[in-house]
């Protein structure tokens, strides 16, 4: 799924977003869409992780990983 199709399914953009590498960033000749990773909390609901693009910045927007934290504890900038 999508960010933009999530989006539309939540009803609105998350509250805060931040992105950061993941370890395959250092794996050489690794051309995958998730060298960079995006974590979005969404207040009240929880945190959704998405694949941030390779390494040149493409691709990526991919829903990865759903966090169900009301309290907003999962969120780590």
């Amino acid at each position: 799924m999508s960010t933009s199709e999530t989006q539309e399914i939540l009803g609105r953009a998350p509250d805060r977003s931040h992105s950061y590498e993941s370890g395959k960033r250092w794996i050489p000749c690794y051309f995958g869409n998730d060298a960079r990773r995006l974590q979005a909390l969404c207040k009240g609901e929880g945190c959704l992780v998405f694949t941030g693009g390779n390494i040149w910045g493409g691709a990526g927007g991919d829903l990865i990983q759903i966090e169900v934290d009301p309290s907003g504890a999962c969120y780590q900038p």
